[in-house]
């Protein structure tokens, strides 16, 4: 496996763009309910079923996408990378 970001690219269903813009999401569930998998005195992970849906805006594009989070990821220093499927293509982002 390589750590080279050209050659991961090359694996990905659809091509980025570097964007330098700002993002929000706005969740769309009320509550996420799933099963507990382990707990300790500092947090807890569970599993649950389905998706969870979002609402994305864009900094410069008008209107919000429909989405789902597929996945958060600690990046340290206070900071979390966040990772969204959008229902639809949105082909206006990259072109």
């Amino acid at each position: 496996m390589t750590d080279d970001p050209d050659v991961l690219a090359n694996h990905r269903r659809a091509s980025r763009v570097v964007m330098d813009g700002e993002v929000s999401i706005r969740f769309s569930s009320d509550a996420i309910v799933g099963s507990g998998k382990n707990v300790s005195a500092q947090g807890v992970f569970f599993l649950a079923e389905g998706r969870v849906p979002v609402k994305v805006t864009i900094e410069g594009r008008d209107g919000e996408l429909d989405g789902e989070l597929v996945r958060i990821e600690n990046m340290g220093s206070g900071k979390v990378g966040i990772a969204v499927k959008f229902d639809e293509q949105a082909p206006d982002l990259v072109g």
